[in-house]
């Protein structure tokens, strides 16, 4: 019975551990759709509010479809310029820096 809750108690500290070591990485969604014109580059280091995409606009030039939610650097961009995005859609993966 002993051995039962020794290892159960193993694996909930293994397991917690691995949530804490693994990237938090938050994913970014697009606020509006279009054809996408411009995505930020991994690697990159954004602040709250900065663009990570940009889409055509109807009047001519351009418009930002995502924005980035936290602070951080890109670890991952889900899109590309020439690619059809929806409202809602993922586009980046922001990581902690």
């Amino acid at each position: 019975m002993k051995r039962k809750w020794l290892a159960a108690a193993a694996f909930a500290v293994l397991a917690i551990g691995i949530l804490f070591l693994q990237d938090a990485a938050s994913v970014q969604r697009a606020a509006i759709g279009g054809e996408v014109t411009w995505v930020i580059e991994p690697g990159a280091h954004v602040e709250e509010g900065d663009a990570l995409v940009r889409i055509a606009a109807l009047s001519g030039g351009e418009a930002v479809a995502a924005r980035a939610k936290d602070r951080g650097v890109v670890r991952k961009t889900v899109t590309m310029v020439g690619a059809h995005i929806r409202k809602g859609d993922a586009v980046a993966k922001i990581g902690r820096e």
